[in-house]
């Protein structure tokens, strides 16, 4: 007996005192409490007193003001405890506190439905692995649940797991893999009737036979991911018109280089599209498909072996999105030598988006002259990043920025300016008379009976390598309050 963990002793302690305290009052208890504690003293026997410690502390635990709490608020509380990164931990750790706390989380399904990842290489210890997975998705039931299949090798497959998770496909909400999925499971997942489904991402392998016809029933489909690796695009039954975020991504050189345009066309309900394209689609005789309702795109330009220079520029040809507010064009995957920067193109599609508030350039050679006529048709612009993007904020470009009383400067409602570059000697004082020159504090602003005719700055964010002299003046604009961030790194 002496030998029985303590722990052990307080659980058979609680089962004991929570019988024999059924009928009593807090205050009953707790006059229990201070009988046994004056009890353990005159106790000769060491494991009379290790039992009466328990007993103490089993009574003190029937007492405990989290005790008293509803259950639906003890659950609102566990989940606080979970995080989406170590969420498998955490709602075993809360589970495993005491067997009242295990009761009340195997009962909130909210603990247990957090994103999933299959493991369908398990094959050593299968069955355990499948007993274990049966049991979490039992505990997540009714609410849908976010599932990622992986695995390390793709050869071997774990049936006993699959069919755990494929037996609750109408639960899914949303579908990814860390892998190119085997033709069985795309093929068993066409199979499946995906009623929760808002988000699936999917891989079309290489060598996929073009007659392949891959139809899903997702009638809550919202989000797609398509990832292309082959030269061949495969029947794709999904609902396309109810799609309100698309992502497509394709590396290999299309015999049909029409069909990323043609499957965008297909969603004239998209909100969000991000789209990886260095092909050169032919625009003459090609009107523009409108997307009506698109308000963030990205484009992220790739130029396949032998087409040097078809990075894509006509996709914006063929593009009309007149409600668009983000812009991100990305020219970091060129290799070639050609300008990375679509400016013949540019300026017809700056008329079918007059709206765009956001506006994000990477790897851009674009010139200083090039980003002043473009943001001079670019009135509501309000954010403004540029990554590695040359030498375009040069002393001219600084200047057409700089509020002078009474002149109204390029772009009057820019408010957030976040720039990735490599700043020019002799700059500092230029640039810091820009900032200064568009930032007023409250009591200023409030004291102004002529308001500025700009915004006023809510972010400046400085990344790259600075002079020690920048970085000081810097220093004095964020003393005067302006929301400003300098992240200088260093020379090696």
């Amino acid at each position: 007996m002496a030998d029985i963990p303590f722990s052990i002793r307080v659980r058979a302690a609680v089962i004991e005192q929570t019988k024999r305290t059924r009928t009593s009052s807090k205050v009953d208890i707790e006059r229990l409490i201070e009988e046994s504690e004056s009890k353990i003293a005159s106790l000769e026997s060491l494991e009379l007193r290790e039992r009466e410690h328990a007993c103490v502390a089993a009574l003190r635990y029937l007492v405990s003001p989290i005790r008293t709490l509803p259950a639906e608020l003890l659950s609102e509380i566990f989940g606080l405890t979970i995080h989406d990164d170590t969420h498998i931990k955490d709602a075993f750790r809360v589970s495993q506190v005491c067997s009242d706390w295990r009761r009340v989380a195997h009962c909130t399904p909210e603990l247990w439905n957090r994103n999933f990842r299959v493991d369908l290489a398990s094959v050593d210890s299968d069955e355990f692995y499948a007993d274990g997975l049966k049991d979490w998705l039992a505990r997540s039931a009714p609410l849908p649940v976010p599932i990622t299949w992986c695995g390390r090798q793709r050869e071997i497959i774990s049936c006993h797991s699959s069919e755990e998770v494929l037996r609750i496909a109408p639960r899914w909400r949303s579908l990814g893999f860390e892998f190119t999925a085997p033709r069985w499971l795309v093929s068993r997942l066409s199979e499946c009737q995906l009623e929760s489904l808002e988000a699936l991402a999917l891989t079309i392998p290489s060598n996929t036979d073009p007659s392949t016809v891959l139809a899903f029933t997702v009638p809550c489909l919202r989000e797609l991911s398509l990832h292309i690796h082959s030269d061949a695009l495969p029947i794709l039954g999904l609902p396309w018109a109810q799609l309100t975020d698309f992502t497509f991504t394709c590396h290999r050189t299309w015999s049909q280089p029409t069909i990323p345009f043609d499957l965008l066309a297909q969603c004239p309900n998209l909100v969000r599209a991000s789209v990886l394209t260095g092909l050169v689609v032919p625009g003459a005789g090609r009107d523009p498909f409108a997307l009506s309702h698109l308000r963030s795109l990205s484009v992220d330009y790739f130029e396949p072996a032998g087409h040097a220079g078809g990075h894509g520029a006509s996709f914006l040809d063929n593009l009309s999105a007149p409600s668009l507010e983000e812009l991100c064009l990305d020219f970091g995957k060129l290799i070639s030598e050609s300008p990375r920067w679509a400016g013949a193109h540019f300026p017809a599609f700056q008329l079918r988006t007059p709206n765009i508030t956001g506006l994000k350039l990477q790897y851009s050679t674009i010139t200083s002259d090039e980003l002043k006529d473009v943001l001079s048709h670019t009135p509501c612009l309000e954010r403004l990043t540029l990554e590695d993007c040359g030498s375009c904020f040069d002393e001219t470009f600084i200047d057409a920025l700089h509020y002078k009383d009474g002149v109204t400067p390029l772009v009057p409602h820019l408010h957030s300016l976040v720039l990735e570059l490599m700043l020019e000697n002799g700059l500092a004082d230029i640039m810091a008379s820009m900032i200064a020159s568009r930032w007023w504090t409250d009591i200023k602003l409030a004291l102004n009976l002529d308001p500025p005719t700009v915004a006023r700055w809510t972010l400046v964010q400085l990344e790259g390598y600075f002079e020690p002299h920048f970085v000081n003046i810097m220093a004095g604009l964020q003393d005067k309050g302006i929301p400003l961030e300098v992240n200088a790194w260093e020379y090696y």
